[in-house]
């Protein structure tokens, strides 16, 4: 027994020695992999981070044009990956948290022609616009024809010219036929009883309700102009009354709908320019929109000189105060409702600012606070070039 409690104890303390000097450099290899594990794990989170932040175009120069269908009850993170898998986008994950950032709940089913020149708070404000009922391939089949949120009807002609056998000329005609608009006016006098004798290019402007229409068996342009009252009364038949309550008319709600289609993208931010508008109107100041400016020059160009701004036109908002003869587009339901549910007009935000790098909307109560936000955001998308 004490020869083999020495053994034992030798074994021991030999082990013991040579061991010790093992295990500190198992010590320092485990210490060495976990370092690089932790390196691995933040540079991965960091690129995940930058990911799901990086919402700018998946190529600015593309010429190409992908249809999408999203089906009935797709949610934000199936839509983000089905857009990365198309090569819509760079990254799912930046297209869920611009969603949920956003608060965007109202995303449509149907299909979209889309580009990877768009970014992803372009193709967000698509797809909270009605989706096309067939495939198309980004052009819609003979005998259908798409007013999309925000067009307005000579643009819309052009899409009548090419989908139907009647010409621009002859559909943008059925705005203005006085006997014809007699007839709308009594089939729908909620809808159209301001509209008919305002001094609008077109009567019928912005109401138009933007959707896609079967016009196979359309016989004259009328036939088409008719369904899209038709469900522009259809659409706003809820409404009639709570914009009986506002003391304004059918005309001044879808003037203002049609200036906030173009000037926000969620339902929040619309909300709270529509209040913007509202407060600028009760304050007597010009709306000063540059949508109404482009809308007098029928021109699209992304930015206007101070000339522009300038020309002699009712529907020039820098110049006159007020509504303006009428709408501008065919708005959206999301629109119309942003100007009958204002948001945050007790904070008396008169003026408003987007990042155009980030979606951001920037609300302010003053010239000098708009001023100094415009040149600080400036400077910050000249930094980041």
């Amino acid at each position: 027994m004490k020869n083999n409690d020495n053994f034992d104890s030798s074994l021991t303390r030999s082990s013991g020695i040579k061991g010790g000097g093992h295990s500190t450099k198992l010590r320092w290899i485990i210490i060495g992999i976990i370092g690089l594990v932790v390196v691995a794990l933040l540079a991965v989170g960091g690129i995940y981070l930058h990911q799901r932040s990086d919402f700018s175009a998946k190529d600015p120069n593309s010429s190409k044009i992908i249809e999408i269908k999203v089906p009935q009850g797709a949610n934000a993170t199936s839509i983000g990956k089905q857009l990365q898998n198309a090569g819509v986008i760079k990254h799912a994950s930046a297209f869920k948290n611009y969603v949920d950032a956003h608060s965007v709940n109202n995303l449509n089913a149907g299909y979209f022609a889309l580009s990877p020149k768009m970014d992803v708070g372009t193709i967000v404000a698509r797809l909270q616009k009605p989706g096309a009922l067939t495939p198309n391939d980004g052009v819609l089949q003979p005998g259908f024809v798409l007013m999309r949120e925000g067009e307005n009807a000579a643009q819309f002609a052009q899409n009548v010219a090419k989908q139907t056998k009647f010409s621009a000329k002859d559909w943008l005609a059925t705005l203005n036929d006085k006997s014809y608009l007699d007839k709308l006016a009594k089939q729908y006098p909620d809808l159209l009883s301001s509209a008919i004798d305002a001094p609008t290019r077109y009567k019928l402007e912005g109401y138009l309700y933007p959707a896609t229409y079967d016009v196979r068996n359309a016989k004259t342009p009328q036939d088409i102009t008719t369904q899209m009252v038709a469900k522009m009364n259809q659409v706003l038949q809820p409404y009639f009354a709570d914009i009986k309550k506002q003391n304004l008319t059918v005309q001044q709600i879808l003037t203002l709908a049609s200036l906030v289609e173009r000037e926000a993208i969620t339902p929040h931010d619309r909300g709270v320019v529509a209040g913007v508008f509202l407060n600028r109107i009760d304050d007597k100041i010009t709306l000063g929109s540059d949508v109404a400016v482009k809308y007098a020059l029928n021109t699209d160009k992304t930015n206007l000189s101070i000339a522009d701004t300038k020309v002699d036109s009712p529907y020039n908002l820098y110049k006159n105060q007020g509504f303006g003869p009428g709408p501008f587009n065919s708005p959206s339901l999301s629109a119309i409702l942003a100007v009958l549910h204002p948001i945050d007009r007790d904070k008396k935000y008169l003026f408003f600012i987007a990042n155009l790098k980030t979606g951001k909307v920037y609300f302010t109560q003053t010239i000098q606070e708009h001023d100094a936000l415009n040149a600080k955001l400036l400077e910050q998308n000249n930094n980041t070039k």
